[in-house]
This record gives structure tokens, C-alpha cells and sequence, in this order.
């Protein structure tokens, strides 16, 4: 017992310190196991968190794809169809065709002076309707894909929120509607001003 606090005091210090380095080193290695730890956990939820962006990224590109192909196979063909009537019951050419074609039949009904008339008449209402045509079916066209992927984008959202999706698609209808109507009108006016600016000219 004698020789053991004698070893003591004579150790003494350098037991202190050596118990003091170990235990530092301990600590440092455990601390350093915890960091190195947390940097993989870390790692390995970035790596989830971009494998699930990857997938959300593909499923959004897939489900913009399929409202792309729903707005062109489905909203575009009426809503053009709707257009190309409106634009040829404003735009008519079938009377001044018909009074052209009497006039070949029976060339003793026009005068050369009337048929030049007509001919420069119907001219000019054909470029007015292409002019019309190119125009409201370009813009036709990039109004209802926009308003159709804002409508798809925000029914995904909502379907993945996990939300009812029903109620906003009855309210964006709701909203698109008046908005279509408003367009038919503003393409409606536009065509009739045309086609009185047209009838100036002839």
C-alpha cells in the first residue's frame, strides 16, 4: 500500500496527463464517429431528397406532356372549330363567289368594271380572313395550352398535396368559361372591325 502511494506521488503528474490524453483522444474519437455519422445521414438524405426530385421532376414532365396532348387533341380542335365558324360567318366570301361565278355563267349580268370590283373586293376580304385566321388561331392556340397547363399544374399539385381536387377543377372551369367567352368576343369584334375596315376599302 506503502509502495503504491509512493508510486502515486511520484507519478503523480504524468498519470494525470496520461489519463488526461487518453481521455481527450476518447472524446475526440467519439466526437469525430458522431460527425462522421452525421455527414452520411446527412448524405444519404440528399441523396433521397434528389432521387425524390428526380422522380417529382419526371412525373411533372410526364404530366405536362399528357395536358399538352389533352389541349391539343381535345380543347383546341372545339375551340378551333368554334373559330373557324365565327371567322367564316363574319368574313363571308360566298356571296361575292356566287355573284362571280353568275357573272361567268351569264357574262351579259356584269359589267367588266363590276367584276373587277368583285374580284378586288373578294381580294381583299380573302386576305382579311387568312390574316385573321393565322392570327386568332396563334393566339387561340397559346391561350387555351397556357390556361390548360396552369389548370393541369395546379390540379397536380393539388392531387399530390393530397387535396380535393375536384372542387378546383369545378371552380377553374367556373373561372375559364367566362374567360373563353371574353376571348370570342375580343376575336369577334377584332374580325368585325376588319371587316368593315375591308368594306372601306372596296
Amino acid at each position: 500500500m506503502l509502495s503504491l502511494r509512493n508510486f502515486w506521488r511520484r507519478h503523480k503528474r504524468k498519470i494525470l496527463i496520461t489519463a488526461g490524453v487518453l481521455g481527450s483522444g476518447y472524446f475526440l474519437c467519439k466526437l469525430y464517429n458522431a460527425h462522421q455519422q452525421k455527414l452520411a445521414d446527412l448524405e444519404r438524405e440528399l441523396a433521397r431528397q434528389r432521387a425524390n426530385d428526380e422522380i417529382i421532376k419526371a412525373q411533372l414532365q410526364g404530366h405536362f406532356e399528357n395536358v399538352q396532348l389533352i389541349a391539343d387533341t381535345t380543347s383546341l380542335p372545339h375551340a378551333m372549330q368554334y373559330l373557324r365558324a365565327r371567322i367564316a360567318e363574319v368574313l363571308d366570301l360566298s356571296q361575292l363567289t356566287e355573284r362571280l361565278q353568275k357573272g361567268k355563267g351569264q357574262p351579259t349580268t356584269l359589267t367588266p368594271s363590276e367584276k373587277f370590283e368583285l374580284w378586288d373586293r373578294l381580294k381583299i376580304l380573302s386576305f382579311t380572313q387568312m390574316l385573321v385566321s393565322l392570327w386568332a388561331v396563334t393566339m387561340l392556340s397559346l391561350y387555351i395550352k397556357v390556361q390548360v397547363n396552369i389548370l393541369g399544374r395546379h390540379l397536380y399539385i393539388d392531387t399530390a398535396r393530397g387535396l380535393e381536387s375536384s372542387l378546383l377543377l369545378v371552380r377553374s372551369i367556373l373561372i375559364l368559361l367566362p374567360m373563353f367567352k371574353i376571348y370570342a368576343h375580343i376575336q369577334l369584334s377584332f374580325a368585325r372591325t376588319i371587316s368593315v375596315s375591308s368594306g372601306s376599302f372596296c
